[in-house]
This record gives C-alpha cells, sequence and structure tokens, in this order.
C-alpha cells in the first residue's frame, strides 16, 4: 500500500513539475537563434554536385560552376532541368561566378578573374590575375552594380593580424583592384564572441558573397553555418545561423530580386533553397 501511495505521489509530483515547465517556457520562450524561413527548394541533378558558384542570369536562371571542371551550367528554376553546359576551360579551384549582362565572371581560388563575353556562344576569354600572390585565397564574387564593380571575399587576409578580414572592390571600368578593402569584417566583434578562443582569422572564414538591391551584403561561412549581414555604411549589422539539417554543407548564396537568398547546399545530394531572412 505504501509503494503505491509512494508511485502515485511521485506520479503527481512529475505532473506538476511538468506543467510548470511548459508554464515557464510560454512565458520565457528560447530566443530564435535561426532566424530565416525556408520559402522554396530544388533537388539538383547529380551533375551539380561540388558546385561552389551560382549567379543570377534572371528571376528563372541561374549558372553554376563547380570547382574541379571548366563548364558553366545554366539551370532553369521553373522546369527544374540544366538548359545548357557550356565548356571553357580545364582547370581547377574555380570558387564562384557572377553574371553581368552578356558577361560571365568567374574567380578562381588563387586570385584569378576569368571573363566570358558573351559567355552564352562562342565566348571570348580573358584572363586577370587580380592578387599577387595566391594566399588570400579568393572565394565570393558578388556585382555591386551601383559602381560598376565586383566585390570579391577572401578566406585568408594580410589584415587577419590587424583584426579584420576584407572585402574587395573590383573595377570593371580599369580592370583593377583597390586593395583598400570596400567591407571589413571585424573579427574580435562581439558577433563571433562564442569563438573568441580562437586565432582571429578562424572566427569568421568566407566563402561567399551576395550584396542585395538594398546595399547590403550577406557573407556565407561555410564552416561556422553562418550569414553575416553587413550594410552600406560598413557596419557588422547581424549574424544569422543555419540549422545543419537544413544546410549540412552551405556553400554559395545569391539574391533574387525580392531580396531573398538562394543557398547552394553541398550534401549527398545537392540542393538549392531560398530562404528568408527574420
Amino acid at each position: 500500500m505504501m509503494k503505491k501511495k509512494s508511485m502515485i505521489l511521485a506520479a503527481s509530483l512529475l505532473a506538476i513539475i511538468t506543467s510548470l515547465v511548459v508554464s515557464f517556457r510560454k512565458k520565457n520562450p528560447e530566443p530564435d537563434i535561426f532566424r530565416y524561413q525556408i520559402t522554396s527548394t530544388w533537388d539538383l541533378p547529380d551533375q551539380l554536385k561540388n558546385t561552389s558558384g551560382i549567379g543570377m542570369i534572371n528571376q528563372q536562371k541561374i549558372a553554376c560552376i563547380t570547382r574541379d571542371k571548366g563548364s558553366i551550367y545554366i539551370y532553369n528554376l521553373k522546369t527544374q532541368n540544366i538548359e545548357k553546359q557550356i565548356n571553357f576551360g580545364n582547370s581547377q579551384n574555380y570558387t564562384d561566378i557572377e553574371i553581368v549582362g552578356t558577361t560571365a565572371f568567374i574567380l578562381k581560388k588563387e586570385g584569378m578573374l576569368i571573363k566570358l563575353e558573351h559567355y552564352k556562344k562562342d565566348p571570348l576569354i580573358t584572363e586577370y590575375q587580380i592578387f599577387n600572390d595566391a594566399s588570400r585565397n579568393a572565394s565570393g564574387l558578388s556585382y555591386d552594380a551601383s559602381s560598376n564593380r565586383l566585390l570579391i571575399a577572401v578566406k585568408d587576409d594580410k589584415f587577419e593580424r590587424k583584426g579584420t578580414k576584407g572585402i574587395y572592390g573590383y573595377s570593371l571600368a580599369t580592370n583593377r583592384i583597390n586593395f583598400n578593402p570596400d567591407y571589413e569584417i571585424e573579427l574580435n566583434s562581439s558577433l563571433f564572441a562564442e569563438r573568441k578562443n580562437l586565432k582571429a582569422a578562424q572566427r569568421f572564414s568566407p566563402n561567399a558573397i551576395s550584396k542585395n538591391s538594398k546595399e547590403t551584403v550577406h557573407i556565407l561561412d561555410t564552416r561556422h553555418h553562418e550569414l553575416l549581414k553587413v550594410d552600406k555604411l560598413n557596419k557588422s549589422e547581424e549574424l544569422y545561423k543555419l540549422r545543419e539539417e537544413d544546410f549540412p554543407v552551405p556553400a554559395t548564396i545569391s539574391h533574387l530580386k525580392n531580396n531573398n537568398i538562394l543557398v547552394f547546399n553541398n550534401s549527398k545530394k545537392p540542393r538549392l533553397l531560398e530562404i528568408k531572412l527574420k
């Protein structure tokens, strides 16, 4: 009898505690650190595995580049098919692509920019060595229409010792890069406080960059599953964390006209996701 009463009492206490916990969580909800909503997804063909860069052609088509093959793949978001494959080289280490009108720009890890004029048919190819060494590890490319420049992100920067990593502007009018960064990532920022025990250079590692119509830049860190938002005043505003179950390997990004972000995910099956930041 005593044992039965003890069991009833224990069950009652557990129910009361559970009720209190639920009530507390309702009144004090945990902060939502994953501040985005997935609005669309595309399961992509295996040809697009190891995609390292995507560039918007229009609201229906994107250009994709893979890390180890000198080909541009034109993918139709509506029909969900690869419409065209454009071969341009046989090298490796392609890290990103951007489309400006009828010209495609492709970035290589060692700091080379490949320009393909009239890229869809018999392109005229020109190469520019934009950095005088390969140590910067060029990783991201985005077009800045307001100044007719390309923005270039690097994983490793000579300014790391000063606690920053730069985003550099490359003029399409002069074919020259400005070595004074247009944007700077403050590695000692409180945004990265949880990684304060790491070396500054390891706290944020840019993999891709995209600028939207509101003059806001988003920078992707694949390793830490994060998007850093930087405004036009060169201020690091917000850090968005990405769920690993949504994005096991977020490889690259690009903006749509509605300012939502396309995130390419390189996992066992390549997938493209459209997200809206909250």
